[in-house]
């Protein structure tokens, strides 16, 4: 062989196979060849379905043979030209080379040489034979003719192209190794079946952009996605297309199943042969060494197929340092963990057929056509959404349809989700039999159960069942292997298939009896189970969301010894129900027609009980032993007369009675709970008090938000872990003592809408050191009846809708909204409000505090007047969302003498809800209106420590708004969506000037 094979080959990869007639032209001299090299090489190359062009037998009778060669050279792919000892002694054949040379140049004629029986220097020289056939062609046609001078050029041209040397190699053996050659340089070129790569081009092209083609580094690049999504496609495509830029390829298929049953010897003896490499070896570590050795030199594309386990990238791909540059090594496989520990540049999602793209390769298959016949149209289009764009069910339904009458396709698509083509179930399967035990369950719940459902309620559902370890593991692991996929909004979704296959493996745990089957969710089948008493301990989970009238047996579950999660909505239950299983650990019943529950006087192992919506009258008669029981929901249960006894339940820690308006008693076992967290009653209009004191070591929230009768609220015991108390819209009259000397941990106080006046307080409230959070909206005090200064965490104040408010007491120096709308307006217009010196208290306070940012809201006439001289000293610019506005600094006074920037907003809320914020390139300060009616007004007052130098060079700060804003200075007119700003830089001599300069 002249030179290694493949490289500096004369190919531009122009010609393929639908614009070429032939495959191979072979150039030889008949008298040397015909009926020994030429005749065997021919002979091999029909033999392997490649159609060779000889002169000596193509031409027909009377045609003209110098232009009928020339166009059969025109025509072809491949060029063979056998240079033998008495090939320039024939001016054909020199024509011939002459010819094929221009078409490898203008046309990319791929051209290979066979230097037989001569030395490749004699035809690059013209020395030996070639020197005196030259001769008697000068003597003949003159020594200086352009003849003799194309041909002259042609063999030093020939003679520099890669090719094949005879000399020391058997006959037999060098024609195979040509013909072998010729094959794999053939096979790029022939046409692929592009009528049935539906949408193949956009994917190709998200894969080119991740290969970096043109660079000299290695890269390997996964495709991944779920069984018969389309991966091998896409990689063999994105192969065929760029194969011609490689020195070796190799697309190495189904690397999982050849890898199980004939080991990796054999894929990586695969590999080499590429190269033409024999060397025995039958250890993986040599193999991989070989591999190593034989291609790190070498630009190398390699696509290793369906893999499935680290160790087959370990033995065939091990590290970029295997292969020389400018190689790509292409990964498919349904583990996206599998490419990330391998550490691939980039990974490639294939995802499912659009439904235009789908409904065409579906029609391609059932029709033979890109669009259904007359009366399939929408039966169609049923099962392509069925589908969910998968192209191998796509296919495989097409293909069973094909040809089928319309009864047919009626009949046998209505069963397709119970019985799934076995090419399709046996795909999808491969990852599943892959899995874990552990895996095997959490995806068959999710299967039959939890698909479209909350990740994180999912994990505490099955986590509260106890079925196994490992919960959330095994979702991430079922995540990588494509068989599930997470949703923006963290939920668990699942291609239809993959359902259908899931629902298919516990369906054949039993076919004939439900009833021994682990998992029911079926209404057909979850009837006949519990009307028949067909239930056995097999089954661990039922769940039915279906509103009717069911005729189940009032002993319905008592054969189901090992059920685990019941979830039921909405059904009626005529005869009643007596039994519930003990080993039952998670309950949901939305609308649970029961009364009661019928739980006897013996243990239980439930965790969660959930019965929203409910017409339980009374949870459960007397104490029950409920041990493990941690989360108890009878929201809107409105038939709820009181709370259960729970002195059997030590371990509950939520409880939520939200909306039960016929509630109005309270169990005393509540009020002593040590482990209750939450208790929530809020909107439970009939309830007036709670009996006693309350003595709940671990409460942290209690909501008695909107409970309107609610009158006396019950003293707290000592030292109180509570941190959220809400009392908004109830009538109580006044607070206890105890709210601020037993709630040290008191977090966020919600007093609103409860006509309070100053007397309902207590003079010791302000001793809540960790309060941070305060609304005390619509209420009828005059003064702030608390001295909020001593407040020494508070962030957030809320007196909105005060109309008797004088004035704003002296705030403290951590506060950083307060919010004031509709208040002060029993004085009317003129009002006592002050915001010049509040402001200034702000700024004067932070200077020694953490706090950097204060937010104010309030009605915009308020404070409005004709003239007010604080304000007409701020600039104001223009801008558009999102810019970037530098506010330079006014005056001459120094920096340290300056306070901060004030910026001033002012919004028509009635047009619509408005997002206000500022950013110094760290953090955003966010303003939501709340879009109710009315003009508002915002002050946002930034300290000098709020722009940092390294983030706001210049002070530079960014605005951005949306909806309709106007920014209002207050002797200018109104310009609504103007996008106009007013600010200023505020130094302790402004405030000074002019702290006094209001005319009220």
């Amino acid at each position: 062989m002249a030179s290694a094979l493949g490289e500096g080959e004369a190919s531009s990869s122009t010609a393929t196979g639908d614009s070429c007639k032939h495959q191979v032209f072979l150039s030889f001299r008949g008298e040397d060849t015909r009926k020994g090299f030429t005749d065997h090489l021919s002979a091999s190359l029909e033999r392997r379905g490649i159609t060779a062009y000889r002169d000596d037998k193509n031409l027909e009778k009377g045609d003209a043979i110098q232009d009928e060669l020339l166009k059969a050279i025109e025509e072809s792919m491949f060029a063979v030209v056998v240079l033998s000892p008495n090939y320039a002694s024939s001016s054909w054949c020199l024509d011939e080379l002459h010819k094929i040379l221009e078409c490898s140049k203008n046309h990319g004629l791929s051209v290979v040489p066979v230097f037989y029986n001569v030395e490749p220097s004699d035809v690059r020289h013209q020395k030996g034979n070639f020197k005196k056939a030259l001769r008697k062609h000068q003597n003949r046609f003159g020594q200086d003719s352009d003849r003799i001078r194309r041909w002259t050029n042609a063999l030093t041209q020939i003679a520099s192209f890669s090719g094949w040397d005879s000399k020391n190699q058997q006959e037999a053996r060098l024609v195979e190794n040509i013909v072998d050659h010729i094959q794999k340089k053939l096979l790029p070129k022939f046409p692929s079946c592009p009528e049935n790569l539906v949408g193949i081009l956009p994917k190709m092209e998200d894969v080119f952009s991740l290969l970096g083609m043109g660079s000299n580094n290695v890269h390997f690049v996964g495709i991944r996605g779920m069984g018969g999504i389309g991966k091998t496609t896409v990689a063999r495509a994105v192969y065929e297309a760029i194969q011609s830029k490689f020195q070796v390829c190799c697309f190495m298929r189904d690397v999982r199943e050849v890898s199980k049953a004939k080991g990796f010897v054999h894929l990586q003896k695969l590999l080499l042969s590429t190269l033409n490499v024999s060397d025995e070896f039958y250890d993986i570590e040599d193999g991989k060494k070989m591999i190593r050795n034989w291609l790190c030199k070498k630009k190398v594309l390699l696509v290793l197929d369906d893999v499935s386990e680290e160790i087959q990238l370990e033995n065939l791909a091990g590290k970029q340092d295997w292969f020389g540059p400018g190689s790509t090594v292409i990964i498919t496989t349904r583990y996206m963990h599998l490419l990330e520990i391998h550490r691939v540049n980039g990974t490639y999602k294939v995802e499912g057929l659009v439904e235009e793209e789908a409904l065409r390769l579906f029609c391609l298959k059932a029709f033979k056509r890109d669009q259904p016949e007359e009366g399939y149209l929408d039966l169609s289009k049923d099962i392509v959404k069925y589908t969910g764009g998968l192209p191998l069910a796509l296919k495989v339904l097409g293909s069973y349809w094909c040809g089928r009458d319309l009864h047919f396709w009626h009949r046998t698509a209505r069963e397709l989700s119970s019985v799934l083509p076995s090419e399709i179930l046996n795909t999808l399967k491969i990852s599943f039999d892959h899995l874990e035990p552990t895996e095997k369950y959490i995806f068959l719940d999710i299967a039959c159960f939890f698909k479209g459902m909350n990740r994180d309620e999912v994990v505490n559902i099955l986590q509260m069942c106890d079925y196994y370890d490992g919960i959330e593991n095994g979702i991430v692991t079922l995540i990588e292997k494509s068989l599930i996929t997470l949703s923006k909004d963290e939920m668990l979704e699942m291609h239809d298939l993959l359902q259908d296959m899931g629902k298919n493996i516990v369906f054949q745990e039993f076919p004939t009896n439900p009833g021994k089957r682990s998992r029911l969710w079926s209404k057909k089948d979850i009837d006949q189970v519990l009307t028949n008493d067909m239930g056995t301990e097999a089954i661990q989970g039922i769940v039915l969301h279906s509103s009717y009238e069911a005729q189940w047996s009032i002993e319905a579950f008592s054969k189901t010894s090992q059920l685990t999660f019941l979830s039921l909505h909405g059904m009626k239950l005529p005869l009643g129900l007596n039994y519930l299983p003990r080993s039952l650990k998670v309950l949901h019943w939305n609308y649970c027609p029961l009364k009661t529950l019928p739980l006897a006087d013996q243990k239980y192992e439930l965790v969660e009980i959930k019965l929203r919506n409910s017409k339980i009258e009374q949870v459960w008669h007397g104490k029950k032993f409920l041990e493990k029981l941690k989360y108890m929901d009878l929201s809107v249960s409105e038939n709820l007369t009181g709370t259960p006894d729970i002195s059997g339940a030590p371990m509950l820690q939520k409880l939520n009675l939200q909306f039960c308006s016929g509630l109005s008693e309270v169990h005393p076992s509540l009020t002593h709970h040590e482990n209750l967290v939450q208790l929530d009653f809020s909107n439970c209009t009939s309830l007036k008090t709670i009996p006693g004191k309350l003595k709940m070591s671990s409460l942290e929230e209690l909501d008695l938000s909107n409970c309107s009768s609610f009158v006396n609220l019950p003293k707290f015991a000592e030292c109180m872990k509570l941190s959220l108390l809400s009392l908004k819209r109830t009538s109580i009259k006044n607070l206890p003592r105890s709210v601020s000397s037993s709630l040290p941990l008191l977090c966020s106080l919600d007093l609103s809408c409860c006509n309070l006046t100053e007397l309902a307080f207590p003079c010791n409230i302000f001793h809540l050191p960790l309060l941070t959070d305060l609304n005390l909206s619509r209420n009828k005090f005059v003064h702030v009846p608390i001295s909020l200064h001593k407040l020494p965490n508070l962030k957030r104040l809320c007196l909105n809708n005060c109309p008797n408010l004088k004035s704003l007491p002296v705030l403290p120096s951590s506060i950083e909204k307060l919010e004031a709308c509709n208040s002060f307006i029993a004085y009317g217009e003129i009002g006592y409000f002050d915001p010049c010196e509040t402001i200034f208290n702000f700024f004067r306070s932070s200077s020694s505090d953490h706090s950097q940012v204060f937010i104010m809201e309030f009605t915009s006439w308020i404070y409005r007047k004709e003239k007010v001289s604080p304000w007409q000293s701020f600039l104001r610019f223009n801008l558009e969302d999102g810019e970037h506005i530098s506010l330079p600094p006014q005056g001459d006074f120094p920096p340290n003498d300056r306070l901060g920037i004030i910026l001033c907003f002012e919004t028509a809320t009635y047009l619509n809800k408005t997002d206000l914020c500022v950013c110094n390139g760290r953090r955003w300060i966010t303003k939501k209106n709340s879009g109710e009616k009315g003009d508002r007004t915002y002050f946002i007052l930034l300290t000098n420590d709020y722009f940092n130098a390294e983030l706001c060079p210049d002070y530079t700060f960014k605005l951005s708004v949306n909806n309709a804003l106007s920014y209002h200075m207050h002797n200018q007119a109104w310009s609504y969506g103007s996008n106009q700003c007013w600010g200023r830089w505020v130094h302790q001599q402004y405030f000074i000037d002019y702290m006094y300069d209001f005319d009220y």
